[in-house]
């Protein structure tokens, strides 16, 4: 990493511009992790945890030891004196147990944070809470060659399958033109398939095949990190999701989507995988130190504080993926909504039905029809509500692995899990891949959009209406000039009520909780001109309306 004290130290002030710090924390598998400040991180050891014992702190780029502090009989620690998007390693014992456990944490960047979600196909901007979502149609590889070009410094690819024009043109001639003009560029690819890009590609950018015996899977990701270790944490993006670089895949007939994150930390993490299957930190991939599928080791952060949003983040088969997908499930209060090609796992199959026999039956799932085999489909509709279990059976793949959770109650944790990782144990136990899960309304609503096109064109019934609450209350003047007034319909009075507002790039500027709403004003004068949208969340009702302040 090229931060050193001075620049941390200069930095420091500006982190506020680009990181909400309050109190974000995330539950990892032995402690929690709670993000102060920008410079210091709080361990809390799960209660039922014999006496940990931090043995070490280690900055893993630099090797530095973090200063810790603990309080408490050793149950909470403290990192202090963090760099922004360090990334360390922490090793602790329980009681007299000698196994050293390892984790790895990931300190917030000075990035922007912006996540920008994509789609190539229709989706229902009708069910927008926040921000409607992005169709590009068949100019989805346009949008990752803008990020391309933009790249200055160095590029790692990781990708099943490519396809481009020419040496010049498409994706092929954005990546030889990045070459060409200083960018160092590694792509790792998968050896059982055959990418029509890569003999397209300058025979001078080095690219490694993953192994092809029986022990081991494909090379499933798709994923591009660009400007990893550049001073300006401005530049960091990582690309990734579901969509493979062919034609059918990008332009269609196959749905699919791309989530593109500035974060710099994340984009440190993301090298970290690509370089255990690299081999090597330099530009010659080391064929005997490599590790891919089954050999690799869970050796990266899977939190992130990103903008004041916590994202998590998982590579297969290292990181158990498919009880991360259990875990997302069972942590729904309103509602469920999957789209994925397929769903072959039985323990998957058992929680979304489990879920649902508990009260839960807002859930919903569409399914590819093209890849049938060992599909839970059958199982999941006779145990759903009818036409809540869907087959999608429009032109070519519906290639989706992504599921919106909670997007009916934002009080909850709506959250959208997204990635290469298909539902099935091939991708469990051998596939490389790689899931997020992003714990934010705005960007799992944009999911739920796409979702709401798809599971209704293949006959789902969706089970809550976005407007169902809003003639519970009205919000006016509409436009207005500063000074907006909600008021409870009737005799009505709202109990409980959450009102949040968001302006159009999805940035909260007003959150607040009532016990009893009847009438409320919110005073938006020192905001820009421009569209806002009104979010009331009673109990388990919803309602969302969209202003213009004038």
């Amino acid at each position: 990493m090229f931060f050193n004290r001075l620049s941390f130290v200069l930095l420091l002030s500006l982190v506020q511009l680009s990181v909400c710090y309050s109190q974000q924390s995330s539950k990892e598998e032995d402690y929690t992790i709670l993000y102060e400040n920008p410079s210091t991180i709080q361990l809390q050891f799960d209660e039922n945890k014999i006496n940990p014992t931090v043995l070490s702190v280690v900055d893993v780029a630099t090797h530095r030891n973090v200063e810790i502090s603990f309080q408490g009989r050793n149950t909470v620690y403290t990192l202090n004196n963090l760099y922004p998007s360090e990334i360390i390693e922490v090793d602790y014992t329980f009681g007299s147990d000698a196994t050293v456990h390892r984790g790895f944490i990931a300190n917030a960047s000075l990035s922007t944070g912006t996540i920008n979600v994509y789609f190539n196909h229709q989706v229902d901007t009708s069910y927008a809470q926040i921000q409607n979502a992005v169709n590009l149609g068949n100019t989805l590889d346009d949008k990752l060659i803008t990020y391309i070009n933009a790249c200055t410094t160095t590029m790692d690819i990781a990708i099943y399958n490519s396809y481009s024009p020419s040496a010049t043109t498409g994706i092929a001639g954005a990546i030889n033109a990045a070459y060409a003009r200083g960018v160092q560029i590694r792509v790792i690819y998968d050896g059982s398939t055959t990418s029509a890009m890569l003999p397209l590609l300058n025979s001078n950018i080095p690219t490694l095949a993953s192994p092809t015996d029986t022990a081991y899977g494909i090379m499933h990701n798709k994923f591009v990190i660009f400007d990893a270790n550049v001073s300006d944490a401005n530049k960091p993006v990582v690309w990734t999701g579901s969509t493979n670089w062919t034609v059918s895949q990008i332009d269609g007939p196959d749905r699919n989507s791309a989530i593109v994150i500035q974060d710099q930390a994340l984009a440190l993490g993301y090298k970290i995988e690509f370089e255990e299957m690299w081999g090597s930190s330099t530009m010659t991939p080391d064929t005997t130190l490599s590790k891919f599928g089954p050999d690799k080791t869970n050796n990266t952060p899977h939190t992130y504080n990103i903008g004041g949003k916590v994202v998590n983040s998982y590579f297969s088969p290292s990181d158990g993926t498919n009880a991360r997908i259990i875990a997302s499930i069972n942590s729904a209060n309103s509602d469920i909504n999957v789209a994925t090609m397929v769903e072959t796992r039985t323990d998957i199959a058992n929680a979304l039905i489990n879920k649902y026999n508990s009260g839960l039956t807002n859930t919903n799932i569409v399914i590819d029809s093209q890849n049938p085999t060992g599909n839970q489909i059958t199982n999941l509709q006779s145990s759903l509500a009818a036409n809540h279990a869907v087959v999608y059976s429009g032109s070519g793949i519906m290639h989706h692995k992504f599921m919106v959770v909670d997007n009916y109650n934002s009080t909850s944790d709506p959250l959208v899990l997204v990635g290469s990782h298909n539902w099935s144990s091939a991708a469990e136990n051998k596939n490389d891949e790689n899931i997020l899960i992003v714990h934010d309304l705005n960007i799992a609503n944009q999911y739920y959009q796409a979702f709401a096109y798809l599971y209704q064109f293949a006959g789902g019934v969706l089970g809550v209406n976005q407007n169902q609450y809003t003639d519970n209350f009205v919000v006016y003047p509409n436009p207005c000039s500063g000074v907006l007034n909600i008021d409870a319909t009737g005799n009505t009075v709202l109990s409980n009520a959450d009102v949040t507002v968001y302006d159009v790039l999805g940035n909260k500027v007003y959150d607040n909780h009532y016990s009893n709403l009847s009438h409320q004003t919110i005073d938006l004068s020192s905001y820009a001109s421009g569209m806002y949208l009104i979010n009331v969340q009673e109990n388990d009702k919803t309602g969302h309306f969209k202003v213009l302040k004038q």
